[in-house]
């Protein structure tokens, strides 16, 4: 089962003692860790690790920095980790995974979420303590916090676009984010920026490059075998595609590891022949599933677990089909690629010309990336030296995060214009090179969608690419050398080309399920205009009814790209159904138990 947690910090003082047992009544969670301050309650008695000599602990999965090998199971809370001395710079240059650790600091209590997001956290305050949790369920279920949804909160999830908020749909209910660091006293909660992106950032362009490839190689595979090693039985999503089959290269000797891939009946969606050769060279078993309308249930959130919107009716198909997988197999833990294309820099930008010329400006180095990003981007290299004018070219923050103010009310859109919505990793140093600030944004953007599985299923989701020392090692690469040779996500290529079949290195077309969700909304279409032009965004005025009606007609809601945002809108309408049902029961199971 998934790991599900739950953190009491007192704001001051010794903590509640009956608070702990009623919240581990509340839940069915068992406090496997306390302290004066501090009380760690779990789903799994493995989790927390004590660091510190008692005064602190780590939920999660936590792995040496160097060396190989599965989590850390146990850790000798007496040595390792000096909480006297920076505790938290300890945890990220001596250590990684996807864990929360916690601590008392003098009269302050410390939370730290590692970088990578892969341990789910958000938090509420109360008067007498602050409740970190996996999933919000859990604070509802303690009866800390009581549900109502925060329609400033998701207004600005859905114009944001995928950009992590502090800010969720929920009353009263806060993310904290990946690489920060939340203090807990007498004034409530706080969060700071711990970790930053910026830090690994290199502007140098003396590195051989094959020293880069190398080094990411390496990464990849040390974290990659180190999270299957963690569990006992595997699955893992595969494409054919580069990211998945990178993680096929790296997890193939696990014991028991098996594949499974999904495909849809119209042929760009079915990439059944690339996972086929990837599974046949590795000699891993494979699980070939199709997309089943009658699973995409428009009435149904992908993220209802999670405390804020931004699901999509064709994940909804997915997950059935993902959790079904699991079940029959018996697996502990689903590993995908996702974050692959965010991490190796995946674009068609023409920024790394820029930063080439600020950095390296060398007239051969220059044409040579201009050719690269021609035959990336099948443009003329002309079109990309125009395009790459357009780009100031000097340095400094020049990343403005695109915001997607598409069927959002005009009164809502100067709201949020005005508030500004922003997330410290954009937040460029001055000296900042824009293929850098394009590249981190690609890497902000991979939070967000995190945590696509409910924590209280059997089996847990783990994206290895996303993990610290990847990304990190990744940061330090030169933008340009992303798109070398006329290829994306070149040096990723160039790490992994001796170990992957010839064809899955040349392949640069990717399927998707993009006919299917089309399909979504052609099979629906009378409760998708039903359902929206009447829902919750309409009545509380959050979506502009004129502008979407106008896109709602037959021929229209499947062209261009209004297919993703509509079905983005129902997924929404769908979460903040789930919620507020759930609030109703809940008040009532309250009454019921009152009176009894």
């Amino acid at each position: 089962m998934a790991l599900r947690y739950l953190v009491l910090a007192s704001r001051g003082g010794e903590l509640d003692t009956e608070l702990v047992d009623e919240v581990g009544r509340r839940t069915g969670l068992i406090a496997h860790w306390r302290s004066s301050r501090l009380a760690v309650l779990t789903s799994d008695p493995r989790s927390p690790l004590g660091i510190g000599n008692g005064t602190g602990a780590i939920i999660g999965d936590l792995f040496y920095r160097h060396g190989s090998g599965p989590g850390i199971k146990n850790f000798d809370p007496a040595s390792g980790i000096d909480l006297a001395t920076a505790p938290a710079r300890q945890l990220l240059e001596r250590y990684w995974g996807g864990y929360l650790a916690v601590w008392t600091d003098g009269e302050l209590v410390r939370a730290l979420r590692d970088p990578s997001g892969q341990l789910p956290c958000c938090y509420v305050t109360g008067p007498r303590v602050v409740a970190f949790a996996s999933d919000p369920r859990l604070l509802v279920d303690a009866d800390l916090v009581s549900i109502s949804i925060d329609w400033d909160g998701v207004a600005t999830t859905l114009y944001v676009d995928d950009l992590a908020q502090i800010r969720t749909g929920l009353t009263g209910v806060s993310d904290l984010l990946a690489g920060n660091l939340a203090t807990v006293n007498g004034n409530g909660c706080s969060q700071d920026i711990c970790w930053s992106p910026w830090h690994y950032v290199s502007d140098s362009p003396e590195l051989d490059p094959a020293v880069h490839v190398e080094r990411l190689r390496r990464a990849v595979e040390q974290c990659s075998r180190g999270w299957a090693a963690t569990f006992d039985k595997s699955i893992l999503a595969v494409s054919g595609g580069l990211d998945s089959s990178i993680l096929a290269s790296c997890m193939a000797a696990t014991p028991e590891l098996e594949c499974l891939t999904l495909r849809t009946n119209e042929p760009r969606g079915d990439e059944t022949i690339y996972a086929k050769e990837l599974c046949e060279w590795f000699s891993l078993p494979l699980e070939k599933r199709t997309y089943r309308l009658d699973q995409a249930d428009i009435m149904q959130s992908a993220v209802a677990h999670l405390p804020r919107p931004g699901g999509r009716a064709q994940m909804v198909a997915y997950d059935a089909t993902v959790v079904r997988q699991m079940v029959d197999r018996s697996a502990t833990a689903f590993f995908t690629g996702a974050g692959g294309d965010n991490v190796f820099y995946n674009t068609r930008s023409v920024r790394p010309v820029v930063d080439r010329y600020l950095a390296a400006p060398t007239v051969s180095g220059l044409l040579a990336t201009l050719r690269d990003l021609a035959q990336v981007t099948e443009a003329s290299i002309w079109e990309v030296a125009r395009c790459a004018i357009s780009i100031p070219r000097r340095r400094g923050p020049k990343y403005s995060w695109r915001c997607e103010p598409q069927f959002l009310h005009p009164s809502w859109i100067e709201h949020l214009i005005q508030e500004k919505p922003s997330h410290s990793w954009l937040e460029a140093p001055t000296g900042a090179l824009p293929g850098k600030c394009g590249h981190i944004a690609m890497i902000t953007r991979a939070q967000h969608y995190m945590h696509g599985h409910d924590r209280r299923l059997h089996f847990t989701e783990i994206a290895p690419l996303l993990s610290q020392p990847v990304v990190e090692t990744a940061l330090a690469i030169p933008s340009w050398m992303a798109c070398e040779g006329g290829v994306d996500r070149s040096a990723a290529r160039r790490a992994f080309a001796p170990k992957l079949p010839p064809n899955i290195i040349r392949r640069r077309m990717k399927g998707g399920p993009d006919a299917f969700a089309m399909e979504i909304l052609k099979s629906n279409y009378d409760l998708v205009r039903d359902r929206l032009l009447g829902g919750q965004l309409a009545t509380n005025g959050i979506i502009d009814k004129q502008e979407l009606e106008a896109v709602l007609a037959r021929n229209q809601v499947t062209q261009g790209t209004n297919y993703v945002r509509i079905l983005l809108l129902l997924d929404t309408e769908a979460w903040i159904e789930t919620w507020q049902s759930s609030a109703i029961h809940d008040n009532r199971s309250t009454r019921k138990s009152v009176t009894n």
